[in-house]
């Protein structure tokens, strides 16, 4: 499963289940523990695809 589907699949948790205080809130965490990990994937596709495409000029 991607990192996106997890989150979304964890968004649609929180929106739609209910949760203990303390299972809300490990939830939340790692929504955001997701959420960074996206970003940091896709900025590294785009260093990726930035070297791909100066190793071609």
């Amino acid at each position: 499963m991607t990192t996106i589907d997890q989150i979304n699949e964890l968004r649609a948790e929180l929106m739609n289940c209910d949760f203990l205080k303390v299972e809300r809130r490990d939830a939340e965490a790692e929504l955001e523990k997701l959420e960074a990990q996206a970003v940091a994937e896709e900025l590294r596709f785009e260093q990726d695809i930035a070297f791909w495409s100066a190793d071609l000029e």
